[in-house]
């Protein structure tokens, strides 16, 4: 029995994306900030690094202080069983969007978006576009899908049907 009980811990663990060391960190803040450029132009290149430095770090930084150790699902499960207080996807949306806000004038705006609302697979994240430019031709910012190592991708061609937040 132990060995069951160990052998799944093991499988579960492994679930979890693994935290970018820091070159593969270093890599995906020029990746981002390459694609924050395309978003608005008229950014400078220190703009668009600075942050996706900051949304790239605070992303890892939030993985620590909500003690990810497991795949998203299972870190849901220790959140609303009161074993852990913090990590669902609207606080990492949240905490990065309140981190990312001070960033984006004049060349961005940031907005909350959902997929799936009031269901049980809702999933909340920000997108960031180009000031003036739909939201949909945004990058989504989602820092609770690979358990703290920021996934971004095109609004139109990710796998969740976005929408505005209600506030």
């Amino acid at each position: 029995m132990k060995i069951f009980v160990f052998l799944i811990g093991c499988l579960l663990s492994g679930c979890a994306h693994q935290p970018d060391n820091s070159v593969e960190q270093q890599t995906r803040i020029a990746t981002l900030a390459t694609v924050l450029r395309t978003l608005s132009p008229d950014a400078s290149g220190q703009e668009a690094r600075n942050f996706a430095s900051v949304a790239i770090n605070t992303a890892a930084n939030l993985r620590e202080q909500y003690q990810v150790s497991a795949a998203p699902w299972i870190h849901n499960i220790e959140v609303n069983s009161g074993i852990k207080p913090r990590g669902l996807c609207f606080h990492y949306a949240n905490d990065l969007a309140i981190k990312l806000k001070p960033l984006t004038s004049p060349h961005w705006q940031l907005y909350l978006v959902q997929a799936k609302p009031k269901q049980l697979l809702e999933h909340n994240a920000i997108v960031i576009a180009g000031t003036g430019k739909p939201w949909q031709s945004g990058i989504v910012l989602d820092g609770w899908r690979d358990s703290g190592v920021l996934y971004f991708a095109p609004v139109m061609q990710d796998k969740y049907p976005w929408q505005l937040k209600k506030r």
